[in-house]
């Protein structure tokens, strides 16, 4: 498998100090925005969004779907394969 494809599974937790910083299931630190130039409730909603990202990548994998709407299926997978990096 290619490594760039690979990730460390959900669910990730947003921690607030010693600023943000995402964590893994584990407790492992995943990503931390601390130091970043922009304002601190951009880098919070930032945050939120990388912290949410296993989720929707699962939300987006259960509407590839028979029944999906060929729009809402084309998007959806392409929104899968750039989250997996292809």
């Amino acid at each position: 498998m290619n490594p760039l494809n690979q990730f460390t599974p959900g669910p990730w937790r947003l921690g607030l100090q010693p600023g943000p910083i995402i964590y893994g299931p584990l407790g492992e630190q995943i990503a931390g925005l601390r130091g970043s130039s922009l304002g601190y409730e951009e880098t919070v909603a930032n945050a939120r969004l990388i912290a949410a990202a296993p989720d929707l990548l699962l939300a987006l994998e259960r509407l590839v779907h028979p029944m999906a709407d060929d729009e809402d299926l084309s998007y959806a997978r392409d929104c899968i394969a750039n989250a997996r990096g292809k």
